[in-house]
């Protein structure tokens, strides 16, 4: 250690790799305090005097870490980190983010939606998990800290049979593209990426095979049609009532759903094909509301857990017993009803409590 001329102290650390570092201080404590924590640094694998900024990682990440993810998945990532995290966190160098920096990020969307907080939170939680792993910072600074939640009703879930007999008897003088469309996410529970996808090629007789995905860069369709997952390969039956639907669609290319020009959907084309629907739709709908209500029929249906996470495509068994379960909460709720009636005098008999629901599935 020695004093400059400057009045400051410096003392020399020499690093675990060999390199020798200058810390600074204006007293004897202060220039040892920098040097302990120098050699924390350097014990905990981090790379003393990395100034690599939050940008210039990302960019890395991005690379690095989304390269192979579907051109969908990384539009998640990218929107997220360029419209929310960028403005903010962009020059700062990763050593020197902290909790409150992510806060500040948080608090910039506490108004937005819930799905996009998760997926701001999700960005900066595994892009700074990455740099931490590569030594470039120290800690979590994304530990503890959660979305703002909004006392907002909850969006309905699935159509009733009565309401999806509504909708498809009110689209009965519609675009057949928009009721087909419905018909596909609604009969055999398809999303709406692997309806855009299907062609006429994947229907023989009364089966439907999902073979490729249409989703879009911009307004365009990605050429690269590959399927959310393995399990999204599946061979569904189609009911009657859809093979109706299909019957109604013009033949005008290789694909069932198109743009009004017969071409391959894009993402305009997609939104004026809804609007069709929504101004017709006797009550809220979404398309993904439609692939719900089609697994809540095949629970109505009595069709058993792992039957009906093939019939959905889900990677995991979980993602369809999170659906099976919630419908047993809302048959338990129904019995309570039926319960109090039966004792008050009225009906004896199980209404229209469904067999279904005394299937057991643990959440």
């Amino acid at each position: 250690m020695k004093k400059r001329k400057d009045g400051r102290y410096q003392k020399k650390v020499t690093l675990s790799d060999g390199r020798q570092k200058l810390v600074y201080g204006r007293t004897i404590a202060e220039v040892n305090q920098a040097a302990d924590a120098l050699r924390d640094q350097d014990r905990q694998g981090l790379v003393v005097g990395d100034t690599t900024t939050v940008d210039e990682w990302a960019k890395t990440w991005f690379a690095t870490y989304k390269s192979g993810l579907r051109n969908n998945t990384q539009n998640v990532y990218r929107n997220a980190y360029n419209n929310h995290i960028l403005p903010l966190l962009a020059t700062l160098r990763l050593q020197d983010i902290r909790p409150v920096h992510v806060r500040q990020v948080m608090q910039s969307v506490a108004d937005k939606s819930e799905s996009l907080q998760g997926k701001v939170l999700v960005t900066m939680r595994q892009l700074f998990t990455t740099a931490r792993q590569n030594g470039l910072m120290q800690g979590d600074p994304t530990e503890g800290i959660k979305i703002t939640p909004h006392a907002r009703p909850k969006k309905k879930e699935y159509l009733t049979l009565e309401e999806q007999d509504a909708l498809i008897a009110a689209l009965e003088s519609a675009d057949p593209r928009a009721r087909c469309f419905v018909g596909l996410c609604l009969y055999c529970g398809l999303r709406r990426e692997e309806a855009l996808g299907l062609q006429w090629g994947d229907i023989q007789g009364d089966k439907l095979t999902v073979n490729r995905a249409v989703t879009f860069l911009n307004n365009q369709p990605d050429p690269i049609q590959e399927l959310k997952s393995k399990s999204a390969h599946r061979t569904l039956p189609v009911p009657q009532r859809l093979l109706d639907l299909l019957a109604a669609v013009p033949r005008t290319s290789l694909y069932i759903i198109t743009c009004a020009d017969g071409e391959i959907m894009t993402r305009i084309g997609f939104r004026r094909m809804w609007d069709k629907v929504k101004r017709v739709s006797p009550c809220e709908v979404r398309p993904h509301q439609l692939r719900h209500s089609y697994c809540s029929n095949l629970y109505r249906a009595g069709i058993d857990l792992k039957t009906a996470q093939y019939l959905m495509g889900h990677a995991t068994i979980q993602m369809t017993a999170n659906i099976y379960t919630h419908m047993e909460k809302e048959d338990a709720s129904a019995s309570l009803f039926q319960l109090e009636r039966y004792l008050s005098g009225g009906s004896q008999t199980g209404g229209d409590f469904s067999k279904s629901s005394q299937k057991v599935v643990n959440p």
